[in-house]
């Protein structure tokens, strides 16, 4: 177990800790993971019912929570880390929520760290940016184990087979009479769970590595999130996204891979799908955009990963705007995650799908004091809570989708959580 989980694992014990992980050393974006932990200010948003605690005094009120967000990082003026639900649509957009909601995440949570380190993976060096460790902290690391102290039970579905074969029926029916031209349908998955969330989130990472995967523990939650995909970052003035659509299963071979490759490649369907993604998040960061500055840097690549291949996309763009959580708000949530036109294909996933989305769709990040940041796509994610484990797969529905061929590619999605369970249970 590396240093960083022992870390993560020591301020899990502790409290609160967000953890962003670069897992992959090959990949251009792999240099550096972030641990956080002891926060010193937080906020919390369920709907527009805002909770802040900065230092001893909390205060509970009400107002739209990216204007909460904008409000608490002038008065922290400080790092901050954490996520943004995917149902933050409804303070952008005239949308709404009202599926079930077993969950209950808070819809946004960002905390500004006490205590804050810096893993270099190229030069292996631990920095730390804010805070101090003590000598008791070091005796933990020094002498902590892995425990893979977790029992998982039976993972089931709770929309059927047959009930989202049909529910793809209805989305293309929706697409035939012009409401939008392709859509994001998921459906949730749920299983038992006892023990310590970090373990698993390590049994995940073993699986199949990512380049932004991410830990956190906030309160009675945990979030274990294995995400090939970037929603957004900024470096200066410079803003990037990096949308994920298309994908192929993994071969047993070096030539069926390479079969598997070449197929994805070529589909026709699937760059349709990544091509109307693209021109998607191309119009969102127009919003804050230097007129003539937004560009695709790259088209149709593919990364390969443990257990898929996807096809990946750049789009990059000078920003007009220095607020970043405007930069974050203007794009959100991820066009991957929704379909296009965006909104139109939101009212229908909220017609359709039989779940609250919450995390799952989001966004989990950084923001730096100087307001550059760092989001994923919340895919790929084992969320737990009060022993239960919740965990969403979903794809992009066009006209020709097979909606057979869509349901098996859930459950390749589903292979990151799958295998690093029948790992578990080898050990």
């Amino acid at each position: 177990m590396t240093d960083l989980l022992r870390y993560t694992r020591y301020f899990a014990s502790q409290g609160e800790v967000v953890l962003l992980q670069s897992q992959l050393t090959e990949h251009p974006s792999a240099r550096f993971s972030f641990l956080a932990a002891q926060p010193s200010a937080k906020i919390e948003a369920y709907g527009e019912n805002i909770i802040t605690q900065i230092g001893e005094k909390e205060s509970r009120y009400t107002e739209n929570p990216w204007e909460a967000l904008h409000d608490f990082r002038d008065r922290v003026d400080n790092w901050l880390f954490g996520y943004l639900g995917y149902d933050l649509k409804n303070h952008v957009e005239r949308l709404h929520s009202s599926n079930p909601d077993e969950v209950k995440a808070p819809d946004l949570y960002f905390m500004n760290p006490g205590v804050l380190l810096r893993f270099d993976h190229y030069s292996g060096e631990t920095a730390v940016l804010k805070g101090e460790l003590s000598s008791d902290n070091e005796m933990t690391l020094k002498n902590s184990t892995d425990s893979n102290a977790f029992k998982f039970g039976r993972l089931y579905f709770q929309t059927s087979r047959k009930d989202y074969i049909q529910k793809i029926y209805q989305a293309q029916q929706h697409i035939k009479e012009g409401n939008f031209y392709e859509v994001n349908l998921s459906h949730q998955m749920k299983a038992s769970f006892d023990g310590e969330s970090v373990d698993l989130y390590q049994k995940m990472m073993e699986a199949g590595p990512v380049p932004f995967g991410s830990f956190m523990k906030v309160g009675d939650l945990s979030i274990c999130c294995q995400s090939p995909e970037r929603f957004l970052r900024k470096e200066g003035a410079t803003v990037y996204s990096q949308p994920i659509k298309g994908t192929a299963k993994r071969g047993y071979s070096g030539e069926e891979d390479k079969s598997l490759v070449d197929a994805l490649v070529s589909s026709e369907k699937e760059r349709a799908e990544n091509l109307m993604i693209v021109d998607l998040v191309r119009n969102d960061l127009s919003k804050i955009a230097q007129q003539g500055t937004v560009e695709v840097t790259e088209l149709f690549e593919v990364q390969s990963f443990e257990t898929v291949h996807q096809m990946v996309s750049t789009i990059k763009a000078q920003t007009m705007e220095a607020n970043p959580v405007e930069v974050v708000k203007a794009c959100f949530p991820m066009g991957s995650m929704t379909g296009a036109p965006k909104i139109s294909a939101m009212k229908t996933i909220e017609k359709l799908e039989d779940y609250k989305r919450g995390i799952y769709s989001g966004a989990i990040g950084y923001i730096t004091p100087g307001g550059d940041f760092d989001f994923n796509v919340v895919i790929r994610t084992a969320i737990i809570k009060n022993e239960q484990l919740y965990y969403s797969v979903g794809g992009a529905i066009t006209g020709d989708s097979d909606p057979e061929r869509e349901w098996e590619e859930t459950q390749v999605k589903a292979r990151a959580l799958i295998d690093a369970v029948e790992n578990h249970r080898k050990v």
